[in-house]
């Protein structure tokens, strides 16, 4: 019919529906920048000098960029080539956290349009804080001196958790963990950067956020009509799965035996952030030095000789 009206969209799909026209806006603007960059270039060619300023020109990349030699050796099942226990360096390792499943971190903020809000940077890249991660991996580890580990009894456990984490006893090890970020995330910041700098009314944080997360929305039912209760419709950010927090671990005149207990933690750390009992925060912890995987044979070390 002539005069029907078109399907509302709703406030969700205009919210993507604008998303989508900006980065268009945005990638087109970068198109025609480069142009005219080049057109310059071949202009004054055979004139005068280019100055420095004009030789750079600075092209926005919206995807990961991986180098050819950060990518790591994989075997046939597509894991990481596993590293001889006498190559391993006890003093750091880079840990890899990867989002199995959507997962919230949040900040403690909110606003008009999202109810809990995830930590993330002044760009608007989230982040795996340090200190939460630094509790998390404690904690699991105290979950693995309560397990029937070969040769190992729960006590010298516990007390070389302690001096590792200095949790009541003093130790010479010193562990430090920093805040995760995104792979590439520095050249994913100074593009994001770019962007917000030269298209400020395209780019802003929220807008970069959005590629990296998801609004979910929850509500709760009302036992006695069966339909969704009043003003409880309630909305939170979190980070898509697949999303992967890289940063460099270290420990200062660590030991094989602390990089052991850690490797047992990171296997155990499975679950982060909120609403972890409905399916989110799931995440696999992965120890690597020069991209190859530390983890499992540090692992199989501990329980060399015991029957598990």
């Amino acid at each position: 019919m002539a005069g029907k009206d078109k399907k509302k969209l709703s406030k969700k799909e205009q919210r993507e529906l604008e998303k989508q026209n900006r980065i268009a806006k945005g990638v087109e603007a970068s198109k025609i920048n480069q142009d005219k960059q080049k057109a310059k270039l071949n202009a004054n060619k055979s004139a005068e000098p280019i100055s420095a300023q004009d030789k750079t020109v600075k092209i926005p990349q919206l995807t990961p960029r991986a180098k050819t030699a950060d990518i790591p050796l994989r075997t046939a099942d597509g894991k990481n080539k596993e590293a001889k226990i006498k190559n391993i360096d006890f003093n750091e390792f880079t840990l890899k956290i990867t989002a199995l499943s959507p997962l919230h971190l949040g900040s403690g903020q909110a606003d008009v349009n999202v109810d809990a809000e995830i930590i993330h940077d002044e760009i608007g890249l989230p982040y795996f804080p340090a200190k939460r991660l630094k509790g998390l991996i404690y904690e699991s580890a105290l979950e693995v001196t309560e397990m029937n580990i070969p040769q190992w009894t729960g006590d010298n456990l516990r007390g070389e958790l302690n001096r590792l984490f200095h949790h009541g006893q003093q130790g010479e090890s010193q562990l430090i963990i920093p805040n995760l970020y995104l792979d590439n995330y520095e050249s994913l910041k100074a593009d994001w950067n770019y962007l917000q700098q030269a298209y400020p009314e395209l780019f802003t944080p929220t807008d970069v956020l959005e590629q990296y997360t998801s609004l979910r929305y929850q509500t709760k039912i009302d036992r006695e009509t069966g339909t969704a209760a009043d003003t409880s419709l309630h909305n939170m950010r979190v980070v898509d799965e697949g999303q992967v927090f890289t940063g460099k671990i270290e420990l200062l005149n660590g030991s094989k035996r602390q990089f052991e207990l850690l490797a047992l933690a990171l296997k155990n750390l499975t679950f982060a952030g909120m609403k972890r009992t409905r399916g989110f925060g799931r995440i696999d912890c992965a120890m690597e030095q020069k991209g190859n995987d530390i983890r499992t044979p540090l692992i199989r070390e501990v329980f060399k000789g015991g029957k598990n």
